[in-house]
């Protein structure tokens, strides 16, 4: 069974896109995870220190969520890649 193109699905203009998309994709996390992730470790250093307000401590639950999902839908393109199937068209 193939695989929809992505152009079919409204997800890339071209499908040789999808690489420069997941390239761009891939550079921003990487880039923005390095400065986020010595916030978050300052604010684990601390955790027993002082009280988050409840404002604070809800908007952490909903970003939890979000970068939880996030994790899942990546993990779900890994996983289809092993599984994209390339027909050539009988001539």
């Amino acid at each position: 069974m193939s695989k929809e193109r992505a152009s079919d699905v409204g997800f890339c203009v071209v499908d040789s896109n999808a690489d420069v998309i997941a390239d761009n994709l891939i550079h921003r996390i990487r880039e923005n995870a390095v400065e986020m992730e010595s916030q978050v470790n300052r604010l684990y250093r601390g955790r027993h220190a002082y009280d988050l307000g409840e404002g604070s401590r809800a908007d952490l639950g909903k970003l939890i969520e979000r970068l939880n999902y996030m994790a899942r839908t990546l993990r779900e393109i890994e996983g289809a890649q092993s599984n994209v199937v390339y027909l050539q068209a009988a001539e």
